[in-house]
């Protein structure tokens, strides 16, 4: 082999691994998006197999912002809309679905089901015992994107979550999967999830009826269960063609129904990314 054509060779192999790297998306955020973001990412490879969709450990909606801002990741998944501070640093959201906000508990507690009220007095301290067995409630910090959720569900748990915040001796659980792993393994724990990571990552938590009401995606679509979470997919303004090409994947039918198996409610809006 002479020594052009290896040099040939190297520059071709070179070539070929800046393509790969080129091809990669970056994809991390809110944890109760990323199991679903997972499956997605697969059904996607199927029909770009050039473009691998590398799926990072969950960082929370802001972190995902900033590690987007500082060029870490190509698409940040948010369970939060973009402030004007974010906008202004040239970044632009994309919605894409909702999922049920739900309370959930671990098989050992036996509950099924419970009213606004109720849930309100376990955050306020005021219901701690179900049949016999202690409540253990799962809070999580209160700059996590869960607390506006949990405060907007009424005028009594708006309330019984501050007095939850200030409570001493509390399970606090940082991540989604944090949260998730607590409400599994935690004798008689009780506390605040999504439907979609208890499906699309297949959790032993069973989720209760809310005011007579299943939460479910049809439910939700049909505003009969009215607490949920918006996800949204952020970018740079002017992305690369393969992070264009999987946004529009997951907006697209056959991701629409991954969504809905996965505890989602579709948004097929207009996109905003150029």
């Amino acid at each position: 082999m002479t020594p052009w054509t290896v040099a040939l060779l190297a520059v071709l192999l070179l070539s070929g691994v800046r393509t790969a790297v080129a091809e990669t998306v970056r994809v991390s955020g809110t944890g109760a998006a990323l199991g679903t973001m997972r499956i997605l990412g697969e059904a996607f490879r199927k029909t770009n197999p050039r473009i691998r969709i590398e799926i990072l450990p969950g960082m929370g909606s802001t972190g995902s912002i900033k590690a987007l801002l500082a060029g870490r990741l190509d698409i940040g998944l948010s369970a939060r809309g973009l402030v004007d501070a974010e906008r202004a640093r040239g970044l632009v959201e994309t919605r894409y679905a909702r999922t049920p906000f739900v309370f959930g508990v671990n098989n050992r507690l036996k509950m099924t089901g419970l009213t606004m009220e109720g849930a309100a007095a376990i955050y306020a301290g005021e219901r701690d015992w179900e049949n016999g067995n202690r409540i253990r409630l799962v809070l999580r910090p209160p700059e996590d994107s869960d607390i506006p959720v949990l405060k907007g569900m009424s005028p009594s748990m708006r309330e019984a979550v501050t007095i939850a915040l200030r409570r001493e001796g509390m399970i606090v659980a940082t991540t989604d999967q944090d949260a998730a792993d607590a409400i599994e393994s935690v004798a008689g724990a009780f506390g605040g999830t999504t439907l979609s990571i208890v499906l699309s990552e297949k959790r032993s938590i069973r989720v209760l009826s809310l005011d007579g009401v299943t939460p479910s995606v049809r439910a939700l679509a049909g505003g009969s269960y009215p607490h949920s979470k918006t996800f949204v997919m952020v970018t740079k303004k002017y992305p690369p063609a393969a992070v264009r090409r999987f946004i529009d994947f997951v907006r697209s039918p056959a991701a629409s129904a991954i969504l809905e198996r996965n505890g989602q409610h579709p948004l097929r809006e207009k996109g905003s990314h150029p």
